[in-house]
C-alpha cells in the first residue's frame, strides 16, 4: 500500500476551536431543598442562596465590623459572575469541594487568585476571608478582560481568560476526588499531557561529552559555571552574552567570562546546545491537572494511554485549555499532615487562631523547619530566619519574598520587620505600602495604588497585566492615561511618574497576595501544631513518609529533630508496633510497614501472622505459613523487631536464611529438637547430620543432603563471617538502612573509644567560628568536586550527618590531595562513614584539614559479595 492510498483511508476532521463551553450538570434537588428554593430556580439563584447561607454560617451579620463592605462586595461579585455567565463554573468547583466535605476529605484553605473572591469564601470553596486580608476579586476575575462569544445559541469562553480555581486536596484521598469527577462527567474527562524540554545546563554538559568527547569532570565544572539565582538556573545565552540594559546603560545580567571563553574555544559544542535548547525531551502527565469537556472527548480531543493505562490528552495544557475546562486538583502533603495532626489532638484547622501572636514566637529564633509548610524549603527557611515574622501578614510576606526577583529586597524587608524602619516612597502611597515597609511586594498593592490615583480596580488589573507581559505599545498608552488621570484628579504629576516607575520596576517580583495569604494560613497551622503539639505533628509527618520519594531519608530528618522536643522514636517491635507509626505513652513507636522492604501486599500478610513466639523457630515457621518471604523476615530481624528472641541480629539473620533452605521435614525435626540446642540452628542442623539418629542408627540428615545445604548456604556463611566482626556496627548499619535512624548505638558512641575528642554534629553547629573540631558522621549526599571561581582552588563539598544534625564540609587544595592519599587514592563517596577534623566557619560550614574514611563493610545481599569469598574471612 502506498502512502497516498494509506492516507486516503482517513477522513478530514474539522473541529472549530470556538472556545470553552462549560460542561453541563444538574444541581441535585436535595441541595435545592436545603436552601428552600422553589421549583424552577436557576443555577444563579442557587449560587446566591449558597452565599446567603455562608453569611449566616460565618456569622457575618449586621453589627460586625465592615458588615456593609461585605454586603457591597457580595452584591458586586454576584453581579459580575452573572453578567459574565460564570455561574456554572463557580458551581462546578463547588460540586467538587462539596463532594470532599460530604465525604470528609480534607482540603486546603485556598490557592491562587481565587482566594480573593468573597463568593468562593462564602460557599466554602476557600477558607480565607478576602475582606479581612485586603484581597481583590479583580485579581481573580476582570470584567474588562473576560471574553466570550455566542455561536448558534451556545456560549463559548476564551479559555486563556476564563476564571481558574485550583484546589489542594488531602494527598491520600485525591484519587477519590478525581474518580468522582470521572464518574460525574463520564467520557468527558482525562489527565493532561505535559512536555519536558531540554535545559541549557543539561545540554552544554551532554553536548560536551558527546560531541567534544570531554570528560565528565570537565563538563561538570563547565556546566557549574552557569549561575543559579534563587533556585532558577540562568539561560545559556544570558550566561554567554549577558543582558545589556540600553536605557540604564548597564548590565542587567553580566556574562560569565570563564564560561564565555570556554564556549568560544568550543563553538561546535555551544552552537549545538543552542540549537537543541527547549526542544521536547520527553512527555509526561500533569501531576494535578484534569480536563472536563462539554463534548465527549472522542469528539474533540485525541487521547492516549499512560503506562498505568490511564487516559491522557494528546494535547498539552496550554492547547487543551483553549476548548475545555481545566481543573487543578493537587494532592498536597501539607494538607494531609495538618489534618492528621488535628485529628490526633481533637481540633479542626479552623480552630487555630492565626491572629495569636504566641503562634509566631518560634519564628523569632527558628532552628528547626522540617515539616513547616513552604518554610522548610531552603530559600524560605532563610527568609523566615531573617524576617522573623510576628503575625500572619509578615508570614504571608515570607511566602511572597522567598522567590526570584523579590529576594533582592529581603534584607530591606527584614530591617522593617525587625526594627520598624520603613521607606516612604511618597506620602500619597504610604498607607498602601505600610504593610510591606514601603516595598510594592504584592500585585494587589499595585492595584490599590492605581485605584487611589483614580482608576477602577478592573482597569488597574488590566494595567498590571500589560506591564507584567511587557506589551510595549499598550504600555505607552497607559503611561499617558496615568498622566491624564493625575491631571483629572488634581494630583501632583510626580505621583504619576513615581507610580509608573514602581509599576515597571516591581513587575518582575510582585506576587499574588491572595495565594500568599492562603498558603501563609496553612504554614501557620503547621507552626502551631509543631511547637504546641509536637507529638501529634511528628506522628503525622512520620505517617506521611510512605508517600515520599525517599521514605528512609525523611524518617532520618524527622528523627534528628524529635530529640529537641523530648520525643523518642521507639524501636520497631513485632509485639508492640502497629503496621503504621503510633503513639506510645509520651513517645512514638516505629511502624512495621515503614521498615524498608516491608510494604504493599506484605501488610495484608501480617494480618495472618501471629506476633508472639516462644522461640525463633516458631517465628520462622509462622512467617512462612503467612506468606512472608525470607527478605521480609530478614528485614524485621535486622531492624531489631525480635530482641526478645535473641539480641544477635547477625546470627539470627543467618539462621533465617538457613531455615529457608531446609525442607519441611527438616524444619519439623528442628522444632522437635530445638530446646535441647537452645534453638541454635546451625549447631542443630549439624547434629541432625551427625549425632542425632533415627531408630536404625542413621543420621536424620544424610551426608549428601548436608553437603547440599552447605553448598546453598555458603554465601550466607560468608556474609555472617563478615558482619559478625562488629555486631554494634552491623546493628547500626541495619538500622540506618532499614529504618533511617538508630536506637541501639550512635556512631559517636562506637568511635569514641578510638577518638575521645569526637563531638556530635549538633555541637559542631553550635561551636564558635574558628573552633577546632572533630566529629564522625555519614556522607548523606553525593560529594561535589570542583574549582572555586574566586580563588581557583580545587575543593570537595560534602554533607556529613549523624543521628542529631547535618553540616556542610569543604576541603581544599593540599588538604584535598592529602585526603585522597590517606584514603588509598580515592575520595570519599556517598554513604561512607568519615571522621572529619577541621575548623568551624560562619554558618554551618566546616573547613576540613582531614577526612578519614572508616572502611567498615556490612553485606546484606548476595549480589554485594565480592567474587572471591575468601576476602570476607
Amino acid at each position: 500500500m502506498t502512502v497516498d492510498t494509506f492516507l486516503s483511508e482517513f477522513q478530514d476532521v474539522k473541529v472549530p476551536l470556538l472556545g470553552v463551553r462549560l460542561p453541563e450538570f444538574d444541581i441535585e434537588e436535595k441541595y435545592k431543598k436545603e436552601l428552600n428554593l422553589k421549583d424552577g430556580a436557576s443555577n444563579f439563584d442557587f449560587l446566591r442562596e449558597l452565599c446567603a447561607r455562608g453569611l449566616k454560617t460565618l456569622k457575618i451579620t449586621e453589627g460586625i465590623p465592615l458588615y456593609e463592605e461585605y454586603g457591597k462586595r457580595l452584591k458586586y461579585e454576584l453581579g459580575i459572575i452573572n453578567e459574565l455567565n460564570y455561574t456554572d463554573y463557580f458551581l462546578l468547583v463547588w460540586l467538587v469541594t462539596n463532594f470532599c466535605d460530604e465525604n470528609k476529605i480534607p482540603r486546603g484553605m485556598g490557592r491562587g487568585s481565587g482566594a480573593g473572591s468573597l463568593v468562593l469564601y462564602l460557599i466554602n470553596v476557600t477558607q480565607v476571608d478576602p475582606i479581612k486580608h485586603g484581597l481583590y476579586f479583580e485579581r481573580f476575575i476582570s470584567k474588562a478582560r473576560a471574553k466570550s462569544q455566542t455561536i448558534n445559541g451556545h456560549l463559548y469562553f476564551d479559555g486563556s481568560l476564563l476564571a481558574d480555581v485550583d484546589l489542594d486536596i488531602d494527598y491520600y484521598r485525591r484519587g477519590e476526588v478525581t474518580k468522582f469527577i470521572d464518574e460525574r462527567f463520564a467520557g468527558k474527562t482525562s489527565k493532561i499531557l505535559t512536555f519536558n524540554t531540554l535545559s541549557g545546563k543539561l545540554l552544554i554538559k551532554e553536548c560536551g561529552k558527546i560531541i567534544g568527547e570531554k570528560t565528565e569532570e570537565e563538563m561538570t565544572y563547565v556546566s557549574g559555571l552557569i549561575p543559579k539565582q534563587y533556585g532558577i538556573v540562568q539561560g545559556l545565552v544570558e550566561t554567554h552574552d549577558g543582558v545589556w540594559d540600553e536605557v540604564k546603560k548597564k548590565w542587567k545580567i553580566e556574562p560569565v567570562e570563564e564560561f564565555k571563553k570556554w564556549c568560544d574555544e568550543n563553538p561546535r559544542i555551544y552552537d549545538t546546545a543552542i540549537k537543541l535548547l527547549d526542544l521536547n525531551k520527553n512527555k509526561s502527565v500533569h501531576p494535578s491537572g484534569m480536563l472536563v469537556s462539554f463534548d465527549k472527548l472522542e469528539d474533540c480531543c485525541p487521547t492516549e494511554l499512560t503506562s498505568k493505562k490511564d487516559e491522557v490528552s494528546s494535547y498539552e495544557m496550554n492547547t487543551i485549555s483553549g476548548f475545555t475546562v481545566k481543573l487543578d486538583i493537587l494532592g498536597l502533603r501539607g494538607v494531609s499532615v495538618v489534618d492528621e495532626a488535628c485529628k490526633q489532638i481533637g481540633i479542626k484547622i479552623q480552630d487555630i487562631d492565626f491572629d495569636d501572636p504566641t503562634l509566631y514566637q518560634p519564628l523569632q529564633d527558628l532552628k528547626r523547619a522540617h515539616g513547616l509548610f513552604q518554610i522548610e524549603a531552603d530559600v524560605s527557611f532563610m527568609a523566615a530566619k531573617k524576617i522573623k515574622p510576628k503575625n500572619l501578614s509578615e508570614l504571608s510576606a515570607v511566602m511572597a519574598i522567598a522567590r526570584p526577583g523579590a529576594l533582592q529586597f529581603i534584607d530591606k524587608f527584614a530591617s522593617y520587620t525587625n526594627t520598624g524602619t520603613k521607606d516612604s516612597i511618597h506620602p500619597f502611597f504610604d498607607d498602601i505600602l505600610e504593610e510591606t515597609g514601603g516595598l510594592c511586594l504584592y500585585q494587589e498593592s499595585l492595584l490599590k495604588m492605581a485605584n487611589k490615583i483614580g482608576f477602577s480596580l478592573d482597569e488597574s488589573e488590566i494595567l498590571r497585566r500589560i506591564i507584567g507581559k511587557k506589551k510595549k505599545e499598550e504600555m505607552l498608552l497607559w503611561r499617558d492615561k496615568i498622566t491624564d488621570k493625575c491631571k483629572e484628579n488634581n494630583l501632583d504629576p510626580e505621583i504619576g511618574e513615581l507610580f509608573w516607575q514602581i509599576a515597571i520596576d516591581s513587575a518582575s517580583y510582585q506576587f499574588n497576595k491572595s495565594h500568599s495569604v492562603a498558603y501563609a494560613c496553612l504554614a501557620a497551622a503547621t507552626i502551631y501544631l509543631k511547637f504546641k503539639h509536637p507529638k501529634a505533628f511528628y506522628l503525622s509527618l512520620l505517617k506521611m513518609t510512605q508517600n515520599e520519594p525517599d521514605p528512609i531519608s525523611e524518617i532520618s530528618k524527622i528523627h534528628r529533630e524529635m530529640h529537641n522536643f523530648d520525643l523518642q522514636l521507639l524501636a520497631p517491635s513485632l509485639i508492640k508496633s502497629n503496621m503504621d507509626f503510633s503513639i506510645e505513652g509520651n513517645n512514638i513507636r516505629f511502624g512495621l510497614s515503614a521498615i524498608k522492604g516491608v510494604a504493599g501486599k506484605t501488610i495484608e500478610k501480617f494480618n495472618n501472622f501471629q506476633r508472639e513466639f516462644s522461640n525463633k523457630f516458631e517465628l520462622f515457621q509462622s512467617a512462612k505459613q503467612a506468606g512472608l518471604n525470607i527478605g521480609i523476615v530478614a528485614a524485621i530481624v535486622q531492624a531489631g523487631c525480635l530482641e526478645t528472641l535473641g539480641k544477635n541480629r547477625v546470627l539470627m539473620t543467618y539462621e533465617a536464611l538457613l531455615w529457608n533452605k531446609l525442607t519441611d521435614k527438616e524444619k519439623a525435626l528442628c522444632l522437635i529438637h530445638g530446646p535441647a540446642f537452645e534453638f541454635k540452628l546451625s549447631r542443630l542442623v549439624c547434629a541432625l547430620s551427625e549425632t542425632i539418629k533415627d531408630e536404625k542408627g542413621k543420621p536424620l540428615i544424610k551426608a549428601s543432603r548436608m553437603a547440599t545445604i552447605k553448598k546453598v548456604t555458603a554465601k550466607y556463611v560468608a556474609i555472617y563471617n563478615q558482619n559478625i566482626k562488629s555486631q554494634d556496627y552491623a546493628n547500626w548499619w541495619y538500622e540506618t538502612n532499614l529504618l533511617g535512624y538508630n536506637f541501639s548505638k550512635t556512631l559517636r558512641g562506637m568511635y569514641l573509644p578510638k577518638d575521645p575528642d569526637l563531638i556530635p554534629v549538633n555541637e559542631v553547629l553550635e561551636s564558635f567560628p574558628d573552633d577546632k573540631i572533630s566529629f564522625v558522621g555519614r556522607i548523606s549526599d553525593k560529594p561535589t568536586k570542583g574549582i572555586s571561581k574566586a580563588k581557583k582552588s580545587s575543593y570537595l563539598k560534602l554533607f556529613v550527618t549523624d543521628e542529631f544534625a547535618s553540616c556542610k564540609v569543604m576541603i581544599f587544595n593540599r588538604s584535598l590531595a592529602e585526603c585522597e592519599l590517606l584514603n588509598g587514592g580515592k575520595l570519599p563517596v556517598e554513604d561512607q562513614i568519615v571522621i572529619v577534623s577541621g575548623v568551624k566557619k560562619d554558618g554551618d560550614t566546616i573547613f576540613a584539614d582531614s577526612i578519614s574514611v572508616q572502611l567498615n563493610t556490612i553485606y546484606n545481599r548476595l549480589a554485594e559479595l565480592p567474587d572471591d569469598d575468601d576476602k570476607l574471612i
